[in-house]
């Protein structure tokens, strides 16, 4: 009897414990948040553009075809987000501290910091051209090629259309020169020719030495455009376009085009789908056997915004960062009340907004002491400028910093647009932004004051008030000179031994960096300067509520 009734005890527990087991594996699966970019499904989705494009009926099944259950899966990559983000603080590295200082006082009147560094002339006719172009070129993109290759830069230049229905872009291999009466800032720079200084003036600059060649980039057709925007639909070609490096190493370029969503929308591809004769330098590494960098663009591919509700009718300056070689962002928006960014997965499609829900604006509203001063005008705004680029806060020439493995950020150029009473553009103020290169991506600093060149004006005060912090060139009888002037790109100066084409959008606190600058909607210039003259003066962004 004893027997009988410990077997009756005995199968209860047995079966009450499978159950608790059953129960506990299942919890478990359940709270694995799932992410994306880890599922077959999420594999690049290439759409040539030379297929027919989709209506706005089917933009949904096409989201729905390629990125199966993503609704899901972006629920719970952003949940996860959101918990990580309540848990993590933002953390200021200490080296950013060290770029708070003001090593020169900004300018009374104007506000401005001036740097002691010049902006140059750029030319895109060769000297080996039989007849000098005398086409108008504007709004350049510059970047630098591998310090392997046989030339320094590649320019993207904008053709001023001259009557044309249709924006031409054009490209070439460039290299900068320098006069012999002055010090080279790189010791392979090359000495300017006297045809050289003809063309370019007696500081030197940025000269194509190869033809400039049509950016053979298809034209889109537009979705929807309406008002105003209806005369952009019938416009082929792109504008704006930007070059950067992927963290991959590869070149982009993103183009603005006409969008297959809305009206004008944002493009990437490859630049050696466009221009072939890089090929050759990005997979012939002296220090990296193997082929270049694969191709994440290999066809125009529009990148878009998520949840389609989002988009808007003319979308621009989106900044691109790489927090990893695999792991790429896009930030859409950032101003005085919006910051946006997401991940991209894939064919230029994007999760949902990731952006730290605590965290607190860093871009203010001018105060009315502000405006009240001359510095600032009423109905300003902020506005996305250039690409980003990453930076290690150590000198490279510093390797006991570099050994130390030192923290690093994101930093871009961001504009003040200042507007007349009609709305139309006064000026732009050149203002870099730094954030932080670990998950959030928080805000972390901006320049306290607008940054100038040397020989860089901007529109709004006289003579006397421009050149108030030096008097020398104001009794030179210097006057406005740029008067608006715009930045379009940044990049990494030619010249550095990169040991892997990785390194391309990668630098340090020592390391120069070229910026390209449009110039009254009719010209193009280009300056330099170390990454700490550009970094200087910074105010400490607020963080999190």
């Amino acid at each position: 009897m004893a027997w009988l009734n410990l077997r009756r005890l005995f199968f209860p527990v047995v079966a009450l414990y499978l159950c608790c087991i059953a129960l506990s594996r299942t919890f478990q699966k359940r709270s694995i948040p799932r992410r994306p970019g880890f599922r077959k499904s999420q594999e690049p989705l290439r759409i040539p553009i030379t297929h027919p494009f989709l209506n706005a009926s089917n933009h949904l099944d096409l989201h729905r075809e390629a990125l199966p259950h993503q609704s899901k899966l972006d629920e719970a990559s952003s949940d996860s987000h959101t918990q990580t983000s309540a848990k993590v603080k933002t953390v200021l590295p200490t080296a950013i501290l060290d770029l708070t200082t003001c090593p020169r006082a900004a300018n009374r009147f104007t506000g401005h910091i001036r740097l002691p560094n010049l902006l140059h002339n750029i030319s895109m006719s060769p000297a080996s051209a039989i007849f000098e172009d005398q086409r108008t070129f504007w709004n350049p993109t510059i970047f630098a090629l591998p310090y392997w290759a046989q030339n320094q830069y590649i320019i993207v230049n904008m053709v001023a259309p001259n009557g044309e229905a249709y924006r031409r872009n054009v490209i070439c291999e460039a290299n900068i020169c320098h006069p012999k009466s002055l010090k080279s800032t790189t010791s392979k720079e090359k000495y300017c020719t006297d045809d050289d200084l003809r063309i370019l003036g007696p500081s030197g600059g940025l000269r194509c030495v190869t033809p400039s060649m049509e950016v053979n980039v298809p034209p889109t057709p537009a979705e929807k455009c309406l008002g105003m925007e209806q005369i952009l639909a019938d416009i082929p070609g792109f504008h704006d376009p930007k070059l950067l490096y992927s963290g991959r190493g590869e070149p982009i370029l993103m183009v603005v085009s006409q969008s297959r969503y809305a009206c004008i929308g944002l493009w990437a591809i490859d630049l050696r789908a466009v221009y072939p004769a890089i090929e050759e330098t990005f997979s012939s590494s002296p220090r990296r056997l193997g082929p270049g960098p694969l191709m994440s663009f290999p066809t125009l591919t529009e990148l878009t915004r998520n949840p389609p509700s989002t988009r808007r009718s003319y979308e621009k300056n989106w900044v691109m960062f790489s927090s990893s070689p695999s792991t790429t962002y896009i930030q859409y928006d950032l101003n005085s009340t919006t910051r946006t960014f997401a991940q991209l997965i894939g064919g230029g499609f994007t999760t949902l907004n990731m952006t730290d829900p605590l965290e607190r604006p860093c871009l203010a509203e001018p105060t009315p002491e502000e405006l009240a001063n001359g510095h600032n005008m009423a109905g300003a705004s902020w506005h996305q400028a250039t690409p980003s680029l990453k930076l290690i806060l150590c000198e490279r020439i510093n390797q006991t910093c570099v050994r130390g493995n030192p923290e690093t950020v994101f930093f871009a150029v961001i504009q003040r647009k200042h507007v007349n009473g009609f709305g139309l553009p006064v000026r732009y103020e050149r203002y870099f932004v730094v954030w932080s290169a670990i998950v959030p991506f928080n805000m972390l600093a901006i320049n306290r004051h607008p940054i100038l060149f040397a020989n860089e004006t901007n529109r709004g005060w006289t003579n006397e008030e421009i050149w108030d912090d030096l008097p020398e060139d104001l009794a030179a009888g210097k006057g406005e000179w740029g008067r608006f002037t715009y930045t379009t790109t940044i990049a990494y100066a030619w010249g550095r031994e990169e040991s892997d084409i990785r390194e391309k959008g990668v630098g340090y606190v020592d390391d120069e960096v070229i910026l390209s600058v449009g110039i009254d909607d009719n010209g193009g210039l280009y300056g330099k300067a170390k990454v700490a003259e550009l970094l200087q003066c910074l105010r400490i962004c607020p963080g999190r509520m």
